[in-house]
């Protein structure tokens, strides 16, 4: 690595230093700590049932049903530790090694998923499902596959059963806004042909819906125009597309066929480690009751009362589209006008999903100029350009299956480094691509 050059990350997806609401956070935290009951409250293990502090639940019931435009009450929502918590909890309350027959991911998927799935007992049961240039996915694929499975399994399950746990067959995971690592997003049709298949073969369709309101409508050649930002979701999320349904024939304790995964890692910051599950009632309870919970307390107690003043006012829709959203739409625009600058000459650049209407989360996925390698390319970044680059094998699912190839790809992080950074970055990429494409033809 070159001593000469600063280090440029574009694997982190989290937030620029500059976008951290500390002022805001340390007025919030103040307030609580200057109220002796909110103090007391948030230092405590929480009410029972621990769906959560009840003022961040009632606060994010009516900001999510202001944002979805769909009725989010508060039996619908229990606080977590996060998004990766939260999975994590999921898990270990609605699945069973031994009964559940696979587990489904977009392909390609967020890797550090995919740990959290083994860690679960699941390894060996993780497949890929494609993802489509629209967004969809390959449902043909996956309704063969889940039929394929749903043989009678003679094994006996490895956990308790109860009113409140549940092992469906199947598990699917997706981030349907904003995927990470493509930036494309699920159409409607194939949002709701995903939940009628759950439904047809008892699995749970796990969303992470952790970038849904870091968005903005797209323009192809000037994505900071005058466009006004939207502060409502464009398409309902799939646990809205499954809760607007009459309860499943073989789901009579209702637990549903979807849930949203949110987080404030992406909206707020990610050290504040809290987020909330949207489910059926049902759902919600069984995650309320994890033993690590009935044991150890609310998740993020202390943090949930500073987020729950934090959103007093309106606050959250006012940072997120105030300062947010602008940045990371300036950000993008940025960072994609210097691929097409660098690299569409050489066969080269960001794989589109401006023509549906909408950008927003935190990446670009770029495609690589024919004959490259994804992961020569990072490694090559690293030692020469002090440059970090995930390379698109990362992203893979199960590399024994006929998955889609991902050599010849990159992920792109644009909300973390300052702005020259990422034109700088993007430069220091094309420096590689080109040396890597002269030795190739000097060979």
């Amino acid at each position: 690595m070159s001593e000469e050059k600063k280090a440029i990350n574009f694997v982190w997806g989290k937030p620029a230093p500059s976008l951290i609401p500390t002022v805001d956070m340390a007025a919030a935290a103040q307030r609580v700590f200057a109220d002796p009951v909110i103090a007391v409250a948030g230092m405590q293990y929480g009410d029972s049932p621990h769906a959560g502090y009840n003022p961040l639940r009632q606060r994010l019931s009516a900001h999510l049903s202001d944002f979805y435009g769909s009725s989010v009450n508060l039996d619908d929502l229990c606080i977590t530790g996060g998004a990766s918590q939260a999975l994590t909890v999921i898990l270990q309350m609605l699945s069973d090694p031994a009964t559940t027959r696979a587990v489904w991911l977009t392909a390609p998927c967020f890797f550090a998923a995919r740990k959290i799935f083994e860690n679960a007992g699941l390894t060996g049961k993780l497949h890929g499902v494609n993802e489509l240039e629209d967004g969809s996915i390959d449902l043909e694929y996956l309704e063969r596959e889940m039929a394929r499975l749903d043989s009678p399994i003679l094994l006996r399950p490895c956990k308790p059963t109860s009113a409140y746990q549940k092992s469906y067959a199947h598990l699917v995971y997706i981030v349907p806004t904003f995927s990470n690592p493509s930036g494309k997003t699920m159409p409607l049709a194939c949002r709701r042909a995903l939940v009628n298949l759950a439904r047809k073969h008892n699995a749970l369709i796990i969303c992470d819906d952790i970038y849904d309101m870091l968005q903005w409508p797209s323009a192809p050649k000037d994505a900071i125009s005058t466009l006004p930002i939207s502060t409502t979701s464009p398409l309902p999320r799939l646990i809205d597309i499954d809760r607007a349904l009459p309860t499943h024939s073989d789901d009579p304790r209702g637990f549903g066929h979807a849930l949203s995964n949110g987080s404030f890692s992406k909206i707020v910051a990610p050290g504040v480690r809290t987020g909330w599950v949207d489910a059926r009632p049902t759902l919600v309870k069984a995650l309320a009751g994890c033993g690590a919970t009935i044991a150890g307390g609310c998740p993020s107690q202390l943090v949930a009362t500073i987020l729950a003043e934090l959103m007093d006012h309106g606050w959250l829709q006012k940072h997120v589209s105030g300062k947010l959203v602008p940045a990371y739409r300036k950000r993008r625009a940025l960072m994609k006008e210097a691929v097409e600058r660098e690299l569409g000459g050489l066969g080269g650049g960001a794989v589109d999903v401006d023509d549906t209407g909408l950008a927003g989360g935190c990446f670009l996925w770029m495609r690589l100029p024919e004959g490259l390698k994804s992961t020569e390319v990072a490694m090559m970044a690293r030692e020469m350009e002090a440059l970090e680059v995930p390379p698109g094998p990362l992203f893979g699912v199960a590399w024994e299956e006929p998955e889609m190839d991902f050599e010849p790809f990159v992920r792109l992080s644009f909300s973390y480094e300052v702005e020259a950074n990422l034109v700088d970055g993007v430069a220091r990429l094309g420096r590689v691509v080109r040396a890597l494409l002269n030795r190739g033809q000097q060979n």
